[in-house]
């Protein structure tokens, strides 16, 4: 399997390449690139040295490089952490800005250089529009190739069930995100357990999750970020045994959300990188409304990406 890690140097890479290389995800061992920008690349030198020092089981081959034709050529796997960071007090439309270039040219790269069957898992914010941005530079791949990630706050939303609602780990399923990955996304267990209501603090919770470790670390989540990345992945790969889970998936028809953008949605995943949407779930009406602000806010993004194109 040749996987590209885009923003190799970074830190959620940082946390993520020792839980891919050391679990045996996709039934092989790895063809491993990392990809980041020039600046970098001493220490993305650094982290080649630690990989070799680790002399991971399920690592076969590994290539570090800053030129987007050696990182994309013939890859399976693309995960594309490399953005522009959030930074404090950052509004989404600089982060669209700033983002614009970077996921055309990775776009374009992926349409280029990766196999048609390549499939790509958009990590870097604001990841909807920057998962829009890459599919629309990819005409040559399908639009159901890309996901985008929306699983780290799944996980955040099974937390607070265990620690709030006395839930256990092994009983939660079913749990949806719903809209745009930012503060506005929507949590939703209703397809759990229809007793428990989610109150505003709980949705304000699951919002504001992120902002509220980037106020405390002053960057990102990492560790975590990449726990649920593993955790897409391998869901994604080997099917979720009938659970109803959370993908940012292109929508074409589902729920009479607009179409041609990404939203979080309930899917299921099958064996080698399928899912389908389930598209017949009751929304009640507070969510429905919840949701329709998410969508609002990132039918908004797109349109000022479209004014970039």
């Amino acid at each position: 399997m040749k996987v590209l890690i885009t923003g190799g140097a970074g830190q959620i890479a940082y946390s993520l390449i020792p839980l891919l290389l050391s679990s045996n995800i996709f039934n092989t061992k790895i063809d491993l690139i990392l990809l980041d920008i020039e600046p970098c690349m001493e220490k993305l030198e650094g982290v080649k040295m630690e990989l070799e020092d680790s002399n991971f089981e399920y690592l076969n081959s590994l290539i570090i490089t800053s030129d987007l034709k050696t990182a994309f050529s013939d890859i399976d796997l693309a995960i594309l952490l490399g953005g522009f960071p959030r930074l404090p007090g950052m509004e989404r439309k600089d982060l669209l800005e700033k983002n614009f270039e970077i996921f055309k040219i990775q776009g374009t790269a992926l349409n280029d250089y990766a196999k048609p069957s390549v499939k790509v898992l958009v990590v870097a914010n604001p990841v909807n529009t920057n998962c829009w941005i890459t599919n629309k530079f990819s005409p040559n791949i399908p639009s159901e190739n890309f996901t985008s990630y929306s699983y780290l706050d799944q996980e955040r939303l099974a937390y607070l069930l265990q620690n709030k609602y006395n839930q256990r780990y092994e009983d939660i399923k079913n749990i949806i995100i719903w809209g745009n990955h930012s503060s506005t996304m929507v949590p939703d267990v209703s397809n759990y357990n229809s007793e428990i209501k989610l109150d505003n603090s709980d949705i304000s919770t699951i919002q504001n999750r992120g902002a509220s470790v980037i106020e405390k670390r002053k960057l990102s989540s990492a560790m975590s970020a990449a726990n649920g990345i593993i955790k897409h992945i391998t869901k994604w790969f080997h099917g979720s045994d009938d659970e109803i889970i959370s993908f940012g998936v292109y929508n074409t028809n589902s729920y009479k959300f607009p179409e041609d953008m990404f939203i979080s949605m309930p899917v299921k995943a099958y064996e080698n990188f399928k899912y389908s949407v389930i598209d017949d779930l009751e929304i009640d009406s507070k969510t429905r409304t919840l949701i329709d602000i998410s969508i609002k806010e990132l039918k908004e993004e797109i349109y000022l990406v479209k004014h970039l194109l």
